[in-house]
């Protein structure tokens, strides 16, 4: 968790040095609209992997008569 930290400084120091402002990022369109694009891309991906482990995963507790609460 120290680690993590200290590499975040780290980064936020990076970006200071090359003049870079984390809140123009942040407030950018293009940087809005990509993070809503890998936002949706993420989401399908979930959900088809979901499918996939529920029909994997549905017929084995099915067969053992294993309830897992959701």
């Amino acid at each position: 968790m120290v680690r993590l930290l200290i590499w975040v400084i780290v980064g936020l120091l990076a970006l200071s040095f090359f003049g870079v402002s984390l809140k123009s990022l942040v407030n950018s369109p293009t940087n809005k609209e990509n993070l809503s694009f890998i936002s949706q891309l993420l989401h399908q991906g979930w959900a088809t992997v979901s499918v996939w482990l529920h029909m994997l995963i549905d017929p084995i507790v099915a067969m053992t008569h294993i309830h897992f609460p959701l």
